[in-house]
């Protein structure tokens, strides 16, 4: 119980900060296209009121340069921010489970208009004046004046009564107003308690090393660091292998768009317009790309400066970008950059200094060749794919003889649309069953190894594999086990055309293919 409360409150986290996100890019939204109207309609004010006067025209130009400039900086500006992601974290200090903490707002009441009572009808003004003269010796005039009076009594009632209402429904709203206002101050002040007890509690979960407090502890920091680009994506998902102390993450990367189609805008006083000066395609790209690069370095960063309890002995990461795919128009993940860093792997490097893309290919990292055409790499080990090593289903995989867990392999792909056929007990190369994609493009041979462990495999094993498929000429390879794979077996597989299915990962993909294995004694 105490998990999913804690994940709801992480879940809180995370759906508030994007939710500021999201209404402080709407604000930003709004508030230049309600300036840029205002600018547009002053401008043709002072165009109208200038034309024909020589002086007031050149100072009305000379307003629209300075206009031009001001644009410029702000471009000048955004470009430049793309270009310091790592070194501006570099001045910030590590994050801790005390940046999490919360305060909840003492926003005052503002009821705006409805403070006002309304005014109500002023008897004064509905006052007929009596007739004057000869005319007050006039029994009909005398009448008219009665039957004007009733006439101006009866609106004055009707006015009143309607003021009246339009007071009691002012005072029901700013009741209603009050109320919300107050439910909203305590649910904020219920979420901070939450949320600061959660915190609260996190260091001597950390301590104790609990996997939960772990993934939940990551993910948190991850979204409330500060000195991202405001039009960057904040959206991870963060799993935790505790058997071999790696993190992996799957982050979200800004899209294309987030990087200025333009260097300058220009005043063209022959036209009385704006142009704007574009940015040279490949200087547009290079920009996009060693942002990505940033960004990838920003969130290993992070993560490991704050890890305060040394949990972390290494960090897989893919980050993508979510866009709809040109040929299809579906919107889909489309994988830029993939690569575990090990904490060693940082230790003398400095960040704020170092080409990003550089620093990631020494890392062996793989990074889209043109990213900002959405060309793909193959993501490494992914967050959505790592989980409890510990599955329901019907046969404990580790009691399967040798043979019949090769057969549960080759049928699990089978039924996923392969040719597969189980090779003989010897003389197999190194092979345990051969499959055969029949896709005409993507197809082609595919070897696959089914190793019944216990032990961690040893990236030997996945070397002699990557051997086997280059003797075969296959197009990929596959290792599935029952056990797991360390952080120098993945670091060997990245970039390669070879796929690591640990035991956790197989269990999850026979139960989602209709077939039965479970990892140790049923529960």
């Amino acid at each position: 119980m105490a998990g999913k409360r804690n994940q709801g409150v992480l879940n809180l986290l995370v759906e508030a900060q994007r939710r500021r996100q999201r209404e402080q890019q709407a604000q930003q939204r709004a508030y230049a296209v309600a300036v840029e109207e205002q600018q547009k309609a002053a401008r043709a004010a002072q165009r109208a009121a200038a034309r024909g006067q020589k002086a007031a025209y050149a100072a009305y130009q000379s307003a629209m340069e300075a206009e031009a400039a001001r644009h410029t900086a702000a471009l000048e500006q955004q470009i430049s921010s793309l270009g310091r992601i790592l070194a501006d974290v570099a001045a910030m200090p590590p994050l801790h489970p005390a940046h999490l903490r919360a305060t909840a707002p003492e926003t005052p009441f503002q009821p705006g208009a409805l403070a006002q009572p309304l005014p109500m009808p002023d008897p004064a003004r509905y006052q007929v004046p009596p007739p004057a003269g000869l005319q007050a010796l006039s029994p009909a005039a005398r009448r008219e004046h009665a039957e004007q009076a009733a006439r101006a009594r009866a609106h004055f009632e009707h006015d009143w009564r309607v003021a009246q209402a339009a007071e009691a429904e002012r005072q029901r709203s700013l009741d209603d107003a009050y109320r919300q206002h107050q439910a909203w101050l305590t649910a904020q002040r219920e979420y901070a308690a939450q949320r600061n007890a959660w915190v609260d509690a996190l260091p001597q979960r950390l301590h104790a090393g609990e996997p939960d407090a772990v993934e939940e502890y990551f993910t948190a920091i991850l979204h409330v660091a500060a000195g991202w680009p405001a039009s960057f994506p904040r959206n991870a998902l963060v799993a935790w292998d505790s058997g071999t102390r790696q993190l992996i993450v799957d982050w979200e990367l800004p899209a294309f768009d987030a990087v200025p189609d333009a260097i300058r805008i220009r005043y063209v006083k022959a036209g009385d317009e704006y142009k704007r000066i574009a940015m040279p395609a490949r200087q547009r790209a290079d920009l996009y790309h060693g942002a990505l690069c940033q960004s990838v370095l920003r969130v290993v960063s992070d993560l490991f400066r704050a890890d305060q309890h040394g949990h972390l002995a290494s960090v897989a990461v893919n980050g993508f970008v979510t866009a709809r795919h040109a040929a299809t128009g579906v919107e889909a993940e489309h994988w830029l950059i993939s690569g575990m860093v090990r904490r060693e792997d940082l230790s003398g490097v400095r960040l704020a200094e170092v080409d990003a893309a550089a620093c990631l290919r020494h890392l062996r990292a793989q990074i889209s060749s043109r990213p900002e055409k959405l060309e793909p790499v193959r993501p490494g080990r992914r967050a959505r794919d790592a989980g409890d090593p510990v599955a329901p289903g019907d046969a404990d995989l580790h009691e399967l003889s040798p043979a019949g867990f090769e057969q549960l392999v080759a049928d699990l792909f089978r039924v996923r649309g392969l040719e597969v056929t189980t090779t003989a007990r010897s003389g197999d190369g190194g092979v345990d069953v051969e499959a055969r994609d029949p896709d005409p493009i993507t197809g082609g041979l595919i070897v696959i190894q089914a190793k019944r462990y216990r032990a961690t495999v040893t990236p030997s094993v996945v070397r002699d594999l990557y051997g086997v498929v280059q003797h075969r000429g296959a197009t990929k390879g596959i290792l599935v086990t029952t056990s797991g794979f360390g952080p120098g077996s993945y670091e060997f597989a990245q970039g390669k055309p070879l796929t690591l299915i640990s035991g956790a990962e197989l269990v999850d993909l026979l139960a989602r293919h209709g077939l039965s294995g479970r990892l140790g004694p049923a529960t």
